[in-house]
């Protein structure tokens, strides 16, 4: 299937890729079990390199803590060091997060030397109110590997009401002078209450300003903090069905309007996920289960660098165990070390704490919906490993 340039550029973990990999390691004949996608996962060189560059924000978003922490990351000559060890190893996918990578006066530079040293894929995502500074929108145009995804998570009075006052107009502004520019957008939004029933009107603006694909994920407790009240964000098991509706409804209109959804094979799940707090595989037939079904192969691709230098395989895993400080070790200590392999094998099979984010497997979760040569060699796999 052909994917156009947005969904190409702009998946966090590259779908397209990803399946092409799946494909050609679940082609051998016969697929013993599921041990044997492990094994081929567990020996992958990095792909993907992600580095937190700063937990500080220009916004005090009212569904996020990460602007609290006030951190700044990794110095400069540093993180340029790592996107070089990071290339040797195989590296061509680099993602900088941040609370707001741009409140970085040298952001812009890493990104630039990130394309100049051969990362193919710069995929940045940002609250869009920094990016209106004419200098640094000609600079971000050069920019030809990089897909910017700004944040919105409804018309007007919602967005501000969660943001900001305010920030909804820059954040439009900021997308029109990227896409006038020819750089590659995106929109990113989160479901939850403020925003399910007023979601359309995101795809709308989608398909007003041009934007081909747009990403959604369900709001998620660990970037909202323990402190924050997560009832007024997510909903009852009651409304269970209510909110299944409201998402179907919001895939047809998206489909209508010929946007396409990056997330859209993890809209199933979203619904027990806001009401009930439990991942749901399409394949459960109404047991619970960690999703993706057949476990996570995000962590044997991407290793993602805290604030601190410390290493870890995703955002969900954060501090559940670093493989290594890279002020300690080197990237390749680091990839081949033996916490790197158990922390891969925990998301491998399904003992991680499991997610529905944005920067999930949606890989796994496409395969799976899709059907297929390869799910089906992948579902015989499954019951053999679960029967053994």
């Amino acid at each position: 299937m052909h994917l156009l340039p947005e969904v190409r550029a702009c998946a966090i973990i590259f779908t397209h890729e990803e399946n092409k990999w799946y494909r050609s390691n679940t082609s051998l004949e016969p697929m013993k079990d599921m041990r044997a996608l492990h094994q081929l996962a567990i020996e992958r060189p990095l792909t993907d390199l992600g580095i937190y560059l700063t937990s500080y924000c220009n916004l005090a978003c009212k569904m996020c803590s990460r602007w609290k922490e006030r951190e700044r990351g990794v110095s400069y000559d540093r993180v340029l060091s790592l996107l070089e060890e990071a290339r040797s190893l195989g590296a061509t996918g680099f993602h900088p997060f941040g609370a707001e990578i741009f409140t970085r006066e040298d952001t812009l530079d890493i990104l630039s030397y990130a394309e100049n040293i051969g990362f193919r894929k710069i995929n940045v995502t940002s609250n869009g109110n920094l990016l209106l500074d004419k200098q640094r929108i000609e600079r971000l145009a050069t920019l030809r590997t990089l897909c910017l995804s700004i944040s919105l998570d409804g018309p007007r009075e919602i967005h501000d009401g969660l943001r900001g006052r305010g920030v909804y107009d820059k954040a439009v502004e900021a997308l029109r002078e990227l896409k006038k520019r020819g750089v590659i957008t995106s929109i990113a939004s989160i479901i939850m209450r403020q925003t399910l029933d007023r979601l359309t009107e995101i795809v709308d603006l989608a398909a007003y300003l041009g934007i081909r694909a747009i990403s959604m994920q369900p709001y998620q407790r660990e970037i909202a903090g323990l402190n924050n009240d997560h009832s007024l964000f997510e909903f009852s098991p009651e409304e269970e069905i209510t909110v299944k509706e409201k998402i179907k409804n919001l895939m047809r209109y998206a489909t209508s309007k010929k946007i396409r959804m990056y997330t859209a094979n993890i809209m199933d799940l979203v619904p027990p996920y806001l009401t009930r707090g439990i991942n749901l595989t399409p394949w459960s037939k109404g047991n619970t289960r960690w999703a993706p079904s057949r476990g996570c192969f995000v962590p044997s691709r991407l290793l993602l660098v805290d604030t601190s230098g410390e290493s870890y395989p995703c955002f969900r895993m954060l501090r559940m165990r670093s493989m290594g400080n890279v002020h300690e070790q080197s990237l390749d200590k680091i990839w081949h070390n033996d916490v790197q392999r158990e922390l891969t094998l925990l998301a491998l099979n399904r003992e991680c704490p499991g997610c529905l984010a944005s920067c999930s497997d949606i890989a796994s979760y496409d395969a799976s919906m899709k059907g297929g040569r390869v799910v089906k060699l992948l579902r015989r796999a499954v019951k053999r490993f679960v029967c053994a």
